[in-house]
């Protein structure tokens, strides 16, 4: 099908193309309500600043800790 330039278009192919479109838009909205759904389940924890920087601490003491235990059984492989 060769794709027409809007004026190109008949009344009825404009029509088609309108309720095409408004099809599109009522899903597209659909998804975004279920990801704004989704995003309200995921911020429910709702912290202050302070309680945010130290979950961010202790978030990379964690990672630290991963790093180093992912470095200390590498280590032992070796000599094994």
């Amino acid at each position: 099908m060769v794709k027409k330039s809007k004026t190109q278009m008949t009344k009825a192919e404009l029509i088609e193309l309108c309720y095409e479109l408004e099809a599109h838009i009522g899903e597209l909205k659909s998804v975004v309500s279920n990801l704004e759904h989704d995003r309200v389940g995921l911020d429910t924890i709702v912290a202050d600043n302070d309680t945010s920087f130290l979950i961010a601490g202790m978030n990379a003491r964690i990672k630290k800790l991963e790093d180093k235990i992912l470095e200390i059984s590498g280590e032992r492989k070796e000599y094994e």
